[in-house]
């Protein structure tokens, strides 16, 4: 059986990519650096994953699978060198750290096939494909010339937009099954076409999209954007769970101009169809409302500084709609709600109210995200974190 090698078992890799190859009919190679994980998934080579939507909760076996512990070198190149892609589901920031295993893995590929290598980027970050290229060339520039010469034409680096929801795994889940997760039934992962060399497989839910760039600023903008405005309002507001702030009427209207703004500007910028946008808005606006998900408000508004970044879901949305001609009126709120996050388990939510405390709110966001002091969307910010927007 054909087999593809995914780095990282966690919520994404296991909640939503390991259903999506299985389902293809591959076996899934886990490369993970979490032991227990690696030693439960190679003794039981299947594990449970708990789908819900509107209709209802269905569990199902995902498998084949087996792993290899992140250590074991020599594992992972045999892996990559037979496998028929890779994919990668790690974080962007440790993205670095595969570069090398990766790079023995291609040049031990080239030694026994002419096959190509795709590697399908589940980072949620623009330019993913294209970082984990650098750091791969840069550790093939010190290895076999022709390893470096395949790299620039026998190897893709696609970016892909991952769209199901997969909440990390609550202490009761794994009382229950240390394997278990739960996510909703979305299924689709848009990949970059124009970045696969050679034939995309047909892979039920994998879906090769041209001009993928506009996809990517999609997923970020209107759907982690929306997520990130209901998690900071909602927790301003005193909810628990995402799905109590997609039922409040308050910040039901926040969202909808929120999606307003940026989905025109989507428009505009990408030539999205504004049906299909709307209808887009539409499908996230139920998701949204999962209940059986269980989504924590804490848990979407994680690691603030991140998501204040100018490339990110909620600067990044406001600079977008600027630059389409549209003031971000709703983006400036989620921006000053984001700004006043505070949540006491989260260590950069305290570097956040320490620095918006030293600077204020217009230093802040310079810092932060760039943004001049001066500028307009400072105004805006200032304005709505001090109520007057």
């Amino acid at each position: 059986m054909d087999s593809i090698v995914q780095f990282g078992a966690g919520a994404i890799g296991r909640g939503f990519l390991g259903q999506l190859w299985t389902d293809g009919g591959y076996e899934v190679v886990y490369v993970e650096a979490n032991p227990e994980l690696v030693t439960e998934l190679n003794r039981r080579r299947e594990y449970p994953l708990r789908l819900t939507n509107e209709s209802g909760v269905v569990t199902r076996s995902i498998q084949p699978v087996r792993a290899i512990l992140a250590t074991d070198t020599s594992a992972i190149t045999d892996a990559i060198a037979s496998c028929r892609f890779i994919c990668t589901a790690v974080g962007v920031n440790i993205l670095e750290r595969l570069a090398s295993v990766i790079a023995e893995g291609i040049n031990e590929r080239m030694r026994r096939s002419v096959e190509p290598l795709n590697i399908i980027c589940c980072e949620n970050q623009v330019r993913a494909g294209e970082k984990l290229r650098g750091y791969v060339a840069g550790a093939l520039a010190t290895d076999e010339a022709t390893g470096l010469n395949m790299l620039l034409g026998r190897v893709g680096f696609v970016d892909a937009s991952v769209g199901r929801m997969v909440p990390p795994a609550t202490p009761a889940l794994l009382a229950e099954d240390p394997l278990l997760l739960i996510a909703e039934s979305y299924s689709e992962l848009p990949i970059d076409a124009d970045a696969w060399v050679g034939e995309i497989p047909a892979i039920p839910g994998l879906a090769p999209k041209t001009r993928f760039t506009g996809y990517v600023a999609r997923k970020l903008y209107t759907h982690n954007g929306g997520h990130a405005l209901l998690a900071y309002e909602g927790y301003l507001r005193g909810h628990e769970y995402i799905y109590q702030a997609a039922e409040d009427p308050a910040l039901v209207i926040e969202l909808e101009g929120f999606w307003n703004e940026t989905g025109n500007a989507l428009v505009r910028a990408y030539g999205f169809d504004i049906r299909e946008q709307q209808a887009h808005e539409a499908d996230l606006r139920q998701r949204f409302r999962n209940r059986a998900l269980g989504d924590t408000i804490v848990r979407v508004a994680r690691d603030p500084v991140r998501k204040l970044r100018r490339d990110d879901r909620l600067v990044g949305a406001a600079l977008l709609c600027q630059g389409q001609g549209i003031t971000p009126h709703y983006g400036a709120r989620a921006i000053a709600a984001a700004l006043r996050f505070d949540g006491k388990d989260d260590p950069t939510a305290s570097q956040l109210q320490e620095l918006v405390s030293r600077e204020g709110v217009r230093g802040a966001l310079f810092t932060l995200s760039t943004i001049p002091t001066d500028s307009p969307l400072a105004t805006l910010v200032e304005n709505a974190y001090n109520g007057a927007e």
